[in-house]
């Protein structure tokens, strides 16, 4: 899980995200795995010598299932290295209707899996109890016990449908009491799937939303944000684990019409009225801001979609970081006082 957030870090900008991810993997350690640091001795089994039949075939199992691994890996995304210009190319080499159907078919076996293991876990804590000496250390190591297990075991079953939702045939099948279950905890947030953009948006294009203004209506002037994408020739900012707010809400805006998004009608009567504070979050540096001399007298919105440039597409002069499309307009043209921004203001409550 730390790898999987660590290059999570190193492809994409999720803020802090991702870091909390990784608090909370760490969290899981016990001190079995940090008690040297706290200057407790870790405890071992005994290294003799030749090793164990037991310790040979877990190394070998382990590195087999590193090495299956890494040749599925380099097969299904179809991982080649072009040694001529120094690329590691790669293209996902299998269908969605493939993928679908390995889903369908490791689910729920994963599930059986994971109940076994869980089901050994218990058991061998239930002969660690039975050999506890004294009559009362035993009831009480037992009572422990069946705290513990009782608790694992609801855990377990209430994870079962987030961790099924990516198959929803699997997650049909679960018992219907689980989801029960689930449905009474559901709001206490005790268990989730890994859910933040796990079904990414933006596959055929990344949509944003380019703020225009204008003196006359006529002559208009992008309105460049300090994050997010619009200048084609700007590299994208890593500022993780800063969560710029505003650029990050601006993203959410494009995925639906203005309306769905009641905050951008304010912020375009705040740049219409030259609001300092709302300025500054869309430049610090005033003077990188085109209207910051006096406001615009008109303001727009229109809907693109970005992708990135591959290292193909060389053109003459500084090689443009994105190319984009426009789509559609996103918010009309208005000024202060405009009928149109004045309604949506008053509908939403922001007069």
């Amino acid at each position: 899980q730390v790898l999987l957030q660590v290059l999570i870090i190193l492809t994409g900008n999720y803020n802090f995200f991702n870091v909390l991810t990784i608090v909370l993997a760490f969290s899981l350690l016990d001190e079995e795995h940090v008690g040297h640091w706290l200057g407790r001795p870790r405890r071992r089994p005994s290294n003799g010598w030749p090793p164990s039949l037991g310790s040979v075939l877990g190394t070998l199992l382990e590195l087999s299932t590193y090495g299956l691994l890494l040749c599925w890996t380099v097969h299904y995304f179809g991982l080649e290295i072009d040694w001529d210009r120094k690329l590691l190319d790669s293209k996902v080499a299998f269908t969605y209707h493939e993928f679908t159907m390995w889903l369908r078919t490791v689910t729920l076996p994963l599930v059986g899996v994971a109940s076994l293991s869980l089901s050994w876990e218990i058991l061998a804590a239930m002969y660690r109890c039975a050999c506890v000496r004294g009559c009362f250390w035993k009831l009480w190591a037992t009572l422990q016990w069946a705290i513990m297990a009782t608790a694992t075991v609801g855990l377990f079953a209430v994870s079962l449908v987030p961790f099924t939702y990516i198959e929803h045939e699997s997650n049909g099948k679960l018992w219907p009491g689980i989801h029960q279950m689930f449905g009474a905890v559901e709001r206490f947030q005790v268990v989730n799937s890994y859910g933040l953009f796990r079904r990414m948006t933006g596959v055929g294009g990344r949509p944003e939303v380019i703020l225009e203004g204008s003196y006359d209506g006529h002559s208009w002037t992008e309105i460049e944000f300090m994050y997010k994408p619009g200048n084609v020739s700007a590299a994208p900012a890593v500022v993780a684990p800063h969560q710029p707010r505003l650029d990050w809400q601006l993203w959410f805006a494009a995925l639906g019409p203005h309306q769905n998004s009641p905050w951008f009608s304010a912020l375009v009567l705040r740049l219409l009225q030259g609001q300092p504070d709302v300025i500054r979050l869309v430049q610090m540096d005033e003077s990188r801001y085109p209207f910051h001399t006096r406001p615009p007298t008109f303001l727009r919105a229109q809907l693109y979609k970005y992708w990135f440039t591959s290292p193909s597409e060389g053109r003459p002069g500084p090689a443009p970081w994105w190319r984009r499309q426009h789509v559609q307009e996103f918010f009309p043209a208005v000024s202060l006082g405009h009928p149109t921004l004045e309604s949506l203001l008053s509908q939403h409550g922001l007069k």
